[in-house]
Formats: C-alpha cells, structure tokens, sequence
C-alpha cells in the first residue's frame, strides 16, 4: 500500500500538533500551578527578638526563611493585636472597620459579618484554606469565627490570649476544634504546632493549600517548658529569660512546619509570610507605664467604684511583665511609635523572588493585595481596599503606589506617608523614618505646611462605627490570660448567645 507525500505531510502534521498540545497541557500544569501559601503571624514578637537582627534568642528556622528569602526591613502593623489581623484579613483601614483597639472577651460585635477575608478571595481562586491558632476579631457568636468566614478547618482559640497549658482565657476554656470545645493537656505553642503538621501532612486535597498560622507566643503570660528555660539561664532579667524561651519555642514549631512541607514535597511550591502583629511588649517603657497609670486611675475619676484589685494585678503585669525588646526603635506594643509598629517580617518564595533585603514601604493592610497578584488574581483585588498590591516592588524592583497608613495606639494616631510619619494625640511630631528610624528629630518645625496636610487627612479618615464594649466593662471584667474558670467555655457561649 503506497501512501502519497501530501497524506505523510498531513499525519505529521496532525501528529505534531497532538504532541504540541499534550506537551503545553502538561507544561501549564505541571511547570506553573498555583503556590501553596503560609502565613505565620507571631504576637507580640519584638524588633530585637529575632537571630537575624542580632537577638540573643536562638531562631534558626525564621533566620533560615529571611536568608534564602526577602526580608521586610519596614514592614508596619498595628500597635495592637485585632487592628493588625483585621487589616491583614481584608486589606482595610482598622479605623474604617471600626477595629481600632483589641477586641474584649464580651465584645458582642467582631469584624463586619458583611466584609470578605483572605480566605474568601483565595476559595474563590481554587484554595482551600485551613487556620490554626489566634483569632481574635470575633468570639460573641459562630457567625464571627473562623469556621463562618471561609476556613474550612479551624483549631485554636478566639480570644487575645490564653494561658499556655491550662488554655484558659477570662475565665471560660478557650480551645476548640471546628466550634467544639477541646480539652488536651500540653503546651500551647507545641499543640499549634503539632495540629499544623498533622494538617500538611494528612492534606490530599489537589487544590492548593493556604494555612494560616497565628501563633500564640511570645504573647503573655510569660510561660514556657522549663527546659527551654534553662537554655537561657544566662539572661539575668527573668521576664527576658522565658520570653525568649517562648520565641525558641515558636521558632521550634516554625521549623517543624517547614519540615512537613519538605517531606510532602510542598514546599518548593510554597510562599511563606512571616510577621509579627505588633511590637514587643517590653516592661520599662516610661510611656506604657503612664498609660497603665492613667487607666487605673478611671475607676477613681469616672465612675463611683474604684477598678478591681485583680484588674489593678492585670495592669501591673503589662507595666512589669513584658520580656521583648524593640531593639534601637522607640516604643511598646499600644504605641504608634516605631516600636509598637514596625514589626520583623520576611516573605520566601525562592521560585519566584530572589533573596534580599526589601526596604520599601509595606504594611499589614498591602498583605491581600500583594498575594492575590502574586498568585495571579490581581482581577480579584477590589476597589476599596486601603493597602495596594507590592508585589512587583517585591519580585521585580519596581516603583509601587504606597497609600497613606493610618496606626492608632492608647495615646497617639501616626499617619504614615512614606517616608514620612506625623504622630497626633498626645503630641505632635513629624519624623522622617527612613533617615531616622529611633525618631529622635521632630521636624515639624521645619515643615508646618507638611503637619498640617497630615493632621488635615487623619481628622478626616474614614472611621467605622466603634465595635468596642464600654472600658468600665472591660475594667470589671478583665480579658485574663489564663487562671480558674467560672463559666461555660467560650465555644458554648457562642452557640448560646446566638440561640438568644
């Protein structure tokens, strides 16, 4: 059987382009399918609580991210733990959410039940997302936690902080699986990490995996296993000494999780966000302590009672208690000063950006945006967002719009216009931080015209009704972190108060 030259053409052809299409089907899925992500927010983790900025504290496997990684050298969140998550979640001005201080224990309205989070946009980009650990923008009802709002898997706890081994918070058991109460004895940080793992490793999903990990440490109490203690029996200060036992711990579970990664062959697909959701708390700040005194006072000056005894201990903790260092950098947690803002942060995803140090602008609320363009969904980003997508000043060099940022601590609000800051409230002062990051040369003087455009937009930012409860309510009673219980756990008070 003789075949003609024109049909041997067309079979080739016909074959050519078989295997052309075969061979880009499997280039697109193979070569560019969409990242793994993680996200790790530690709390309270301070400016000089980290090994790669020169800390006494040992931590290797944060160290390791920001080496083969980016690191974020002015990377600014909020002096306080709900305002960051909140701008991290949806991209949005705390103010304008009306989240400007961390919510309490009885606060019956948490983050907007209307605004759409993180995991949301990435479900809609073929994610499956999982969440461990701190939530805190929400516990009166289910509708607020993390199972609601788009998390197909949650394990952890609600409120702002818990005791380390008896999981406690305010007075209700505070640990749960998927909106059920859990009671398991261990470590806090260890529990965490082992639920992560166990996550990475058990995942057979074909849809790509974002993990959100907020950790509880080094928030207070200052608890820690005593063999990690001991590694640090040469810090005189004891506060310091279990602080940094609780960031080697968390630095500990970090590495595990990078571990579990590499053994599911993950990683090499994985962005990895590491930050803090504030500055340390360190115990002789001169400004805290003033504050702490001046809330205290309250129960003497604006109302008939005087504050609790055990409300007075609570405060006494946050003046005495804290074991952070902010390094060179002004401040404590709850202030818009450069240590209660300007946090340690790295982003490492060597497949798609080289390491080195960023030293551009970039805050909680560009996190969204930056993702979702860096996994291709820059048609995903909303309008209305305050934070812009950095992404291309992260993996190209290229010049970004950096939208003013607005911080609000215990006594001051700070607008960010880089490099610019204007602090309000309690006093006035510009600064430029880029040059003068210890923020030791006020230059309103010099530029009054620049101080008054600024006041002129922080008196006029957007604000959201304040979700707050009352402070004498929070003054009687506190949002303890551990101790004895003496109500229902906060999983069951949910469902309860929204069967009211």
């Amino acid at each position: 059987m003789q075949v003609s030259t024109f049909n041997l053409k067309c079979l080739g052809l016909v074959a050519a382009l078989i295997f052309s299409f075969h061979s880009s089907a499997y280039a697109t899925e193979e070569s560019s399918p969409l990242p793994n992500i993680v996200v790790i927010l530690a709390d309270d983790l301070g400016w000089n609580d980290v090994g790669y900025h020169g800390s006494e504290i040992s931590t290797p496997h944060i160290d390791r991210l920001a080496a083969e990684g980016v690191e974020l050298d002015r990377f600014y969140a909020q002096p306080t733990c709900s305002p960051t998550r909140a701008a991290l979640m949806t991209g949005k001005s705390p103010r304008k959410l009306g989240i400007s201080r961390a919510i309490a224990k009885n606060q019956q309205l948490g983050l907007g039940l209307d605004e759409r989070i993180m995991p949301q946009y990435l479900n809609q980009l073929g994610y499956q997302s999982l969440m461990v650990g701190k939530w805190h923008l929400g516990n009166y009802t289910p509708a607020y936690a993390p199972p609601a709002r788009g998390f197909g898997h949650f394990y952890g706890f609600l409120s702002g902080g818990i005791g380390y081994w008896d999981h406690n918070h305010g007075g209700g058991h505070d640990w749960q699986r998927n909106g059920k109460t859990v009671r398991e004895e261990g470590y806090a940080t260890h529990l965490l990490g082992d639920e992560a793992v166990n996550l990475i490793e058990g995942y057979q999903s074909k849809q790509p995996l974002f993990l959100y990990l907020a950790m509880a440490a080094p928030h207070m109490p200052n608890e820690a296993p005593q063999a990690s203690i001991e590694k640090y029996s040469h810090i005189s200060n004891p506060n310091r000494r279990i602080h940094a036992a609780m960031v080697s711990e968390l630095d500990d579970q970090i590495g595990r999780v990078i571990q579990a990664l590499e053994k599911r062959d993950m990683l090499d697909n994985t962005l990895i966000l590491f930050a803090s959701d504030n500055g340390g708390l360190i115990s002789d700040d001169v400004e805290l302590a003033s504050t702490i005194k001046k809330l205290a006072g309250l129960g003497t000056f604006f109302f008939d009672r005087p504050v609790p005894i055990s409300t007075l201990e609570e405060f006494a903790k946050f003046s005495y208690d804290g074991g952070s260092d902010n390094g060179i950098l002004r401040g404590t947690k709850t202030s818009t000063l450069e240590g209660g803002v300007r946090v340690p942060a790295l982003i490492w995803w060597p497949k798609q950006i080289s390491a080195g140090l960023h030293a551009e602008f970039i805050s909680v609320s560009d996190v969204l945006p930056t993702l979702l363009e860096a996994v291709g969904g820059s048609a995903s980003i909303p309008e209305d967002l305050d934070g812009a997508s950095q992404w291309r000043s992260l993996s190209k060099g290229e010049i970004t719009a950096k939208p003013d940022y607005l911080v609000t601590g215990f006594d001051n609000v700070s607008l960010f216009q880089p490099p610019w800051k204007l602090i309000t409230g309690d006093r006035l002062e510009l600064y430029n931080v880029f040059t003068d990051p210890t923020e030791s040369v006020d230059l309103g003087a010099q530029y009054p015209e620049r101080v008054t455009q600024m006041q002129t937009i922080i008196e006029n930012w957007p604000a959201g009704e304040e979700r707050g409860v009352e402070i004498m309510e929070i003054l009687l009673d506190m949002d303890t972190f551990g101790g004895p219980e003496d109500r229902l756990p906060w999983a069951e008070a949910a469902i309860e108060n929204a069967q009211k």
